[in-house]
């Protein structure tokens, strides 16, 4: 069929205006307008709090006063890799200004202990094993206490000597003695001087450092590193005479090693009942790595000194470090429990040690009866027939007990505790807040900090938190109390701050300012006819 051409036009103009529609407007309808997009300030999210942390101080074992050591962690002789600082970075060394140190483990160790070498300027280098076998989710404070090399019952003395070539075509030697506390070191002429590799020294001047104690009293045992009887079950080694000798040289190699052995005398107290011609057995100890080792050669009791108060003892090394001449008990076959009675133990907890010319030990945090487990008793040196000077101290050096003379350990210990009658102890909370400074109306609680408080010159304690409010507890009413916070996490912008506060007993509120994150969102404006 054929359709007429003008009707076909007819009918699609028609269409056109059909759907085109018979508005006037022209087509200017309003246009909604476009939604402006706003920044919006955004609190962070409240940090985790810390858990597992070990608090530790490195302090004069008289005074309790802090000292600035380095301390450096060992796991059986070798740098501790477990170690960690609270940003979960391995730390196998921590350079202390102020004496106090914290550290964590890492995700996943399972290590029970951490050997700790402390050096420190005018002190006795020392190694201490540090429990972690309690270390759950609270703080375990450790301190390590230094005697120092003035103490009484010490000896210390530091010779230079010129060498060329390695060594030396005179006799070298260097001796030190003070009482009963004396040392001395001979070394053959023409013996080469080496480093730990057994490689010559390079220096021309060797610095001889030797340190000896008077082992009738205590200082033997302060200056004895710990670990002497680690690993012991039946028998506990008694050190009857010690010594550490250090050379180095003046490009600061360590000299450790000899081409051909050298004599050592250390001096053995008359009091202690032996004689010209008997043997000890000896142990040395690396002060570098804090591991002890049990030597081949005996040490002989040779004569007595001019004036008849000790034995000269030598012995033949290769090497260089701490020597400890021992001779053997057994070892306590029960558990060793302090039972503390009268004032009650302050929140954080007071500081128990224990020493005589056999062992020493210190540092222990107690807040309750505390028990050295038979298991343990071994190494902590202690002998069937053990007997020390027992003292209950707070952290800032404050007697709460002192015994009379020595007191025997082997089973239960009686210490009724008395609480300074010229102190008396209060305790605040840190109220920690984070504010936008973007949204001052935007807050976070200061979860998860690092809280450190102390006295200045004196032990820091670390604060247990929770939704920002830290425990400052056992403060001396009316004394000045030095506060660091590092904050954490989502707050670590905030950095460090550090306050100063005054114990009276009235809660210490501070709030510190960050620059919050910001989000896009919209002004919800919409569009009308």
């Amino acid at each position: 069929m054929f359709t007429n051409k003008k009707t076909l036009l007819a009918l699609s103009v028609a269409s056109a205006l059909v759907l085109s529609g018979c508005s006037d407007n022209d087509n200017n309808d309003p246009v909604p307008p476009v939604e402006e997009p706003v920044a919006v300030v955004v609190a962070p999210e409240a940090p985790i709090e810390l858990s597992g942390v070990v608090a530790g101080n490195v302090v004069d074992g008289t005074s309790f006063d802090v000292v600035a050591a380095k301390v450096s962690f060992f796991e059986s002789g070798t740098a501790s890799t477990n170690v960690v600082d609270v940003d979960g970075n391995v730390t196998s060394s921590i350079d202390s200004e102020d004496g106090s140190f914290t550290f964590q483990l890492k995700d996943g160790a399972s290590i029970t202990q951490v050997t700790a070498v402390v050096v420190a300027d005018g002190y006795a280098t020392k190694t201490f094993i540090i429990d972690l076998s309690d270390l759950g989710d609270d703080s375990v404070e450790v301190q390590l206490g230094l005697t120092s090399l003035t103490a009484d019952g010490v000896a210390a003395e530091s010779t230079d000597v010129t060498v060329s070539g390695g060594s030396s075509a005179e006799v070298v030697t260097a001796a030190v003695a003070q009482g009963k506390a004396a040392a001395s070191v001979n070394v053959p002429a023409g013996t080469t001087f080496q480093d730990a590799d057994g490689n010559v020294i390079t220096g021309s001047t060797v610095k001889i450092a030797l340190t000896a104690a008077d082992t009738s009293g205590t200082a033997g045992a302060l200056i004895t590193p710990e670990g002497l009887n680690a690993g012991s079950t039946t028998v506990v080694k008694k050190a009857v005479a010690v010594a550490s000798v250090n050379m180095s040289d003046e490009t600061g190699t360590s000299i450790k090693k000899f081409s051909s052995p050298i004599t050592v005398n250390m001096a053995v107290p008359a009091d202690k009942g032996f004689a010209t011609g008997e043997t000890l057995s000896l142990s040395s100890q690396n002060e570098e790595t804090g591991v002890w080792t049990s030597e081949t050669q005996d040490v002989t009791i040779g004569d007595l000194s001019a004036d008849s108060s000790y034995y000269n003892a030598s012995f033949m090394t290769d090497h260089l470090t701490f020597f400890a001449a021992t001779t053997e008990s057994a070892v306590c076959a029960s558990p060793v429990r302090f039972l503390f009675t009268g004032d009650a133990i302050p929140a954080a907890g007071l500081k128990l040690s224990a020493s005589s010319s056999d062992f020493s030990f210190g540092g222990l945090t107690v807040k309750e009866n505390y028990t050295i487990s038979a298991a343990k008793v071994a190494a902590y040196g202690l002998a069937d027939d053990a007997s020390a000077s027992v003292a209950v101290k707070d952290s800032d050096g404050n007697s709460w007990f002192a015994s009379t003379g020595e007191v025997a350990l082997c089973g239960d210990v009686n210490v009724a505790l008395t609480a300074p009658a010229d102190i008396s102890y209060v305790s605040e909370a840190l109220a920690l807040t984070a504010q936008c400074s973007n949204d001052t109306a935007l807050t976070t609680p200061g979860s998860g900090a690092l809280v450190k408080y102390g006295r200045t010159g004196k032990a820091k304690r670390v604060a247990k938190g929770a939704d920002g409010s830290y425990a400052l507890n056992d403060l001396i009413e009316g004394a000045s109390y030095e506060v660091s916070v590092k904050f954490q996490g989502t707050l670590a912008a905030i950095g460090t701050k550090t306050y100063t506060i005054t114990a009276d007993g009235t809660d210490e509120p501070q709030t510190e300012a960050l620059t919050c994150d910001t989000t896009t969102g919209a002004t919800g404006a919409t569009g009308g006819n």
